[in-house]
């Protein structure tokens, strides 16, 4: 497609003034000379459901009573979750097996002084039992070699 310059253009000189009529003409005869689309499409039965039911979507927001719920679900679910990894915790320092703590044991630690000094003396207690059976076998191998 090659497209011609202002200055070849018949209809429009830069030299000739067009009035407001001739202008009008050209407009008419440029908007009204523009070919009208005569191809149809056809929607199926599944794209017509999709849209309708997406206006239906779209028209209805989400229930607040519904997100509500959820969210209350989800703080249960969490609490429940943290108050089982404490448990779990303090009966492992209690058997002896602890290998650490996690952080909601060391919240729940840091704010009940009683939960607190009973794991710090039981920990304590501990650390003497495994001292003394150090003690006792490294003994015990002395004698051996005696």
């Amino acid at each position: 497609m090659h497209i011609q310059p202002l200055r070849y253009s018949p209809s429009v000189s830069p030299q000739k003034n067009v009035s407001n009529a001739e202008f009008a003409q050209v407009n008419n005869a440029t908007q009204t000379s523009t070919p009208v689309s005569t191809d149809t499409i056809t929607l199926s039965r599944d794209a017509k459901q999709l849209a309708a039911n997406a206006q239906k979507s779209a028209e209805k927001p989400a229930e607040m009573p519904a997100l509500r719920d959820n969210i209350e679900t989800l703080v249960e679910l969490k609490h429940a979750k943290m108050k089982y990894q404490v448990i779990a915790d303090m009966t492992n320092i209690a058997t002896g097996t602890s290998q650490g703590i996690s952080a909601p044991t060391a919240y729940y630690l840091s704010h009940k002084e009683d939960a607190r000094a009973m794991t710090v003396n039981h920990l304590a207690q501990q650390q003497q039992v495994n001292t003394m059976q150090i003690y006792a076998e490294t003994s015990k191998n002395i004698n051996e070699w005696a």
